[in-house]
């Protein structure tokens, strides 16, 4: 079975978290006990082959040291002048063909960005003992860099769990939600509805007007859903066309009256088809059911996705509760 785009982003945001993990995390740890300790980038290159350079005053000019980083090293030359050190020039540096080829994922782009950091701490050991401020200065780059690692695991694990056409969860992290707020609410003996909806005709959508006016449709409504909702409610791309929000707090008659705000708001949408210069629309039915004692996942949203079936068989563009079946 061929895997979709989505299963693929995340097989790769889940790669890209283990590599930091295994790779970049326990060089933190190891810096503590020894300074020298670097990230060991496999992806360096000389500088001069890559850009061709013949400025043979340079101090790198086909060194044959191993793993040297042209910006981190005092004399060379770049576009014939000479450079400084790295405080000088990393600026630049960062803009070369050199350090871009050194970094083609965001596990090297950390690596390399503690490698400096460490390199800088080293140079500058004799000043922070009799320099506060420097002091200072090089530990907010250090909680800097950590900042950056850690909003950069957020945007990780952010891309896990959301669809990126809808913007709203994916189905991959309905399962731990619901595990939750099931547990949750069975504990606190709180009203929960869960409503399955489902675009009317998408299939004859897809066809007559392809793909990418329909992903347009699935993105609109992705939108209206998370306009109509609050906080703390939560919804997921279910599956093709199909969305699921679970309403927590909520009993039928307020489910009901949100579920209907979205069907009104979808259903008076009108989309451009540019390339057919004509317009068109859809309805979406809904099927809603309250959380009882009994429920587990899997018979609380079978039974809402049951009066989604009836609200489809019956036409469409309609609401339909499980106890009314």
């Amino acid at each position: 079975m061929t895997k979709d785009k989505k299963d693929i982003d995340c097989e790769d945001a889940l790669e890209t978290l283990s590599r930091i993990r295994q790779e970049i995390l326990p060089l933190f740890e190891q810096a503590i006990y020894n300074s020298d300790v670097q990230y060991e980038n496999p992806n360096l290159k000389n500088c001069w082959d890559i850009l061709e350079c013949e400025s043979s005053q340079c101090n790198l000019y086909k060194t044959k040291v191993k793993d040297v980083r042209c910006w981190q090293t005092v004399g060379t030359y770049c576009g014939k002048k000479v450079q400084g050190d790295i405080s000088q020039k990393y600026e630049n540096c960062k803009e070369c063909k050199v350090f871009i080829d050194a970094i083609p994922t965001l596990t090297e782009e950390l690596g390399e960005h503690f490698n400096n950091m460490t390199f800088l701490l080293n140079q500058q050991k004799h000043i922070i003992q009799n320099n506060s401020k420097n002091l200072a200065r090089l530990n907010f780059e250090l909680v800097g860099s950590l900042e950056q690692l850690d909003s950069k695991n957020k945007e990780i694990q952010t891309l896990m769990i959301t669809d990126k056409l809808t913007g709203l969860y994916n189905r991959h992290h309905l399962v731990r939600v619901m595990e939750d707020e099931l547990a949750r609410h069975h504990r606190l003996k709180q009203d929960m509805t869960v409503m399955m909806a489902d675009i009317d005709k998408f299939k004859s959508y897809n066809d007559t007007f392809g793909h990418v006016e329909g992903d347009k449709m699935l993105s609109a409504l992705g939108q209206i859903i998370k306009s109509s909702i609050r906080k703390y409610d939560k919804a997921f791309r279910y599956g093709g066309e199909e969305f699921l929000i679970l309403f927590p707090d909520t009993n039928l008659t307020m489910a009901n009256i949100v579920a209907d705000r979205i069907r009104q708001a979808f259903s008076t949408k009108t989309f451009d088809i540019t390339h057919k210069a004509a317009t068109a629309s859809r309805t979406i039915s809904m099927g809603l059911n309250i959380l009882n004692a009994d429920h587990t996942i899997e018979t609380f949203i079978k039974q809402a996705d049951e009066a989604l079936y009836q609200a489809k068989a019956k036409g469409g563009n309609m609401i339909v509760r499980y106890g009314d079946i």
